[in-house]
């Protein structure tokens, strides 16, 4: 009969259990803090101009689906965005997640150089708490894109600051399709569009975003 010696050796044995597991979570947290950084991901400012064709409402359905609606349709008072979008030239495999905002009240410093494109409408009171509050300064280390309505004249303080903001128009909002007679056709047809103008807007981000250092593991520490 052994029981003796089983109760002998009990203790040593729970001590030597105990060890090995408060040993052993240490490890485990240390392999888990020592995981690959994580690239962050891109911000894309959006006017709060109430003027402003693309709004938090519907930035989504345009940027992601390639269909724009107008801003007043959806009820939607979301203060931050995310969407999806493959950069192919940075990373082929997987979607890029953005960040959307409408202004950089809760930015840190660093996320500046994590804005690749600031949307506008030409309204410079747009720019005021922003790292570079002038037009100028802004646009040589972000893409501007202004969306304005097709046939349009784009305003006179877009075309000031030049190449540096890029102008489309999208075609007027005739209401949803699916009516009787040719009127839903019309605006079906006119709404394919949308999806020419999202992809000028997703390549011009796109060819900035290299030019400034993002790659499929890193994004720039400066703009």
């Amino acid at each position: 009969d052994f029981s003796h010696v089983r109760k002998l050796a009990a203790p040593f044995i729970k001590k030597k259990s105990q060890a090995l597991s408060a040993g052993g979570a240490p490890s485990s947290l240390s392999l888990n803090q020592k995981g690959p950084t994580r690239r962050p991901d891109p911000i894309i400012l959006l006017s709060p101009s109430a003027s402003s064709l693309l709004r938090m409402s519907n930035a989504r359905s345009f940027l992601e689906d390639g269909k724009f609606v107008p801003a007043d349709a959806s009820g939607s008072t979301a203060s931050m965005l995310h969407v999806q979008r493959v950069m192919r030239a940075i990373d082929p495999n997987r979607p890029m997640r953005f960040i959307l905002v409408e202004g950089s009240e809760q930015f840190k410093p660093e996320y500046w150089n994590r804005v690749v494109a600031v949307f506008t409408t030409g309204q410079t009171w747009q720019f005021k708490n922003y790292k570079w509050s002038s037009p100028n300064e802004l646009f040589k280390h972000t893409l501007g894109v202004y969306v304005g309505w097709r046939g349009d004249q784009v305003p006179e303080t877009i075309r000031s600051w030049g190449h540096r903001v890029l102008s489309t128009g999208v075609d007027r909002w005739r209401g949803g399709g699916g009516g009787g007679g040719g009127g839903g056709d019309v605006a079906d047809a006119s709404r394919f569009r949308d999806k020419e103008v999202v992809e000028q807007i997703w390549k011009s981000i796109e060819v900035n975003m290299r030019s400034r250092g993002w790659r499929i593991d890193a994004a720039p520490t400066s703009i």
